[in-house]
């Protein structure tokens, strides 16, 4: 096998394919599952020797191996008491173990398996390599591999010696002749000065105009919405009627309690005419007086139920709300809130402020709104009022809410939405760029 041209073809690309391994973890996948392509086998393992211990790094067929399973814990233990004959030898078998690991052996490995270290230039044993077989290989095969696992014990040794990651950082900063580092420096202290410039520490959040004089409109009693009187955006008056309930259940209600009433009359009266007769049916008049007197409260309610059916306006405004078939035919309940009647001459800004993003926010403080309608001319406001305690904005943030009135002068359409940029204190640029990073940190770190 070892003269076979073809073999040493095959050992001149493993070879090949383990010096261009750019990883320890690249050049231990190789080792474990391309020496195949040289000689059969079952399944092969690999151990790293740190500190003197072997310890369980790749098994051929698997991305990741498991240390702490019971086989990672007994073939460490196994190639443990291996490590001081490897030099000598490379076939082991059951009675190359101590008692106390020999009752497993059957269950993993066949009677038979090769071993073969990866040693470094001064022929230190950097790591370990147990082929399993179903059969024992001629022992030639042994020379190829002792071999091919010189170059990977080379090339293990070359990738453990390259400088780790803060080695790197110290190259890349300060370079390897004077000039690059003398640059570098440089260019490290003007990122250093940049970042303690001073900035106003500012934030920017979605808003819309809203009415700051407005009163919700409820439904005061539960029934189906059958007409939106009032149209979205409508100028009312006092009194106007702006919703319309559904009467027919209600008509029905009332029809049946009149008629009840009638049927509670007429009893009455029979029960009235027969305590005359009969002084044993006073007691029944008085009972059946009763119930005229309970149909009665119930007329009266269908009838002031009946009355309320259409929703009017309690001052002049405008009807804020959706769309009408959003409402039309829909079953509401008692105090439902389905628009609004907003003060057009009040109108102000209504922002909601991230609770990730908030700054300290106070009552006086400026803001500037830009409008997505007409971006090239800013608003400029004034904060009425910042809320202490966070709540769901209508995209489902929790966020602060911020109100903000316009000047007296400024004239703007309710409903348009933009941007509003809230300015706070004065804060190093290097506070600013790295706030949100150092908060989520310190949530992370629990400091």
């Amino acid at each position: 096998m070892t003269g076979a041209p073809q073999t040493w073809e095959v050992l001149d690309q493993l070879a090949s394919q383990a010096r261009q391994a750019e990883s320890e973890r690249e050049l231990l996948f190789t080792i474990a599952n391309d020496s195949f392509a040289l000689v059969p086998y079952r399944s092969a393992l690999v151990f790293l020797v740190q500190g003197g211990k072997p310890r369980l790094s790749c098994a051929s067929g698997l991305t990741e191996v498991d240390r702490g399973s019971p086989f990672g814990a007994w073939s460490e233990q196994v190639v443990a008491q291996w490590l001081p004959r490897l030099a000598e030898r490379k076939r082991f078998s059951p009675a190359d173990v101590t008692p106390e690991l020999v009752g497993v052996w059957s269950e993993y490995w066949p009677p038979l398996v090769h071993a073969h270290t990866l040693r470094g230039r001064q022929g230190q044993v950097l790591g370990v390599v147990v082929y399993v077989s179903d059969k024992a290989w001629p022992e030639p095969v042994d020379s190829v591999l002792s071999s091919l696992h010189q170059v990977h014990g080379l090339c293990l040794q070359q990738l453990q010696l390259q400088p780790h990651w803060g080695g790197r950082i110290k190259k890349a900063l300060w370079g390897e002749d004077a000039r690059s580092r003398k640059l570098r420096q440089w260019a490290l202290v003007a990122m250093l000065l940049l970042l303690c410039v001073p900035i106003k520490q500012f934030v920017i959040a979605p808003a819309d105009i809203i009415s700051l004089d407005s009163i919700a409109v409820t439904t005061p009693v539960e029934g189906v919405v059958a007409e939106m009187v009032a149209k979205p955006n409508q100028t009312v008056k006092r009194g106007d009627v702006l919703i319309r309930l559904d009467d027919t259940a209600i008509r029905n209600r009332l029809e049946s309690a009149r008629q009840g009433l009638g049927v509670s009359r007429a009893e009455y009266l029979a029960g009235a005419h027969r305590a005359l007769v009969s002084t044993d049916n006073a007691a029944e008049a008085g009972v059946l007086k009763g119930r005229i007197q309970e149909r009665l409260a119930e007329v009266a309610y269908l009838q002031d139920q009946l009355s309320m059916l259409e929703v009017r306006a309690s001052r002049d405004g405008i009807a804020v709300y959706g769309q009408e078939n959003d409402w039309i035919g829909k079953p509401v309940s008692a105090g439902q809130r389905v628009m609004e009647l907003a003060d057009a001459g009040k109108v102000g800004v209504n922002v909601w402020v991230p609770v990730a993003d908030a700054i300290n926010m106070a009552s006086g403080q400026p803001i500037h709104v830009l409008l997505y309608a007409d971006p090239l001319n800013p608003l400029s406001a004034t904060i009425e009022q910042a809320s202490y305690q966070p709540t769901k904005s209508p995209d489902g943030v929790v966020a602060y809410r911020v109100r903000a009135t316009l000047p007296a002068d400024q004239r703007v359409r309710l409903g348009l939405r933009g941007s509003a940029k809230i300015n706070g204190g004065w804060v190093p640029m290097g506070y600013f760029l790295l706030r949100r990073p150092l908060a989520v940190a310190r949530q992370w770190l629990g400091v």
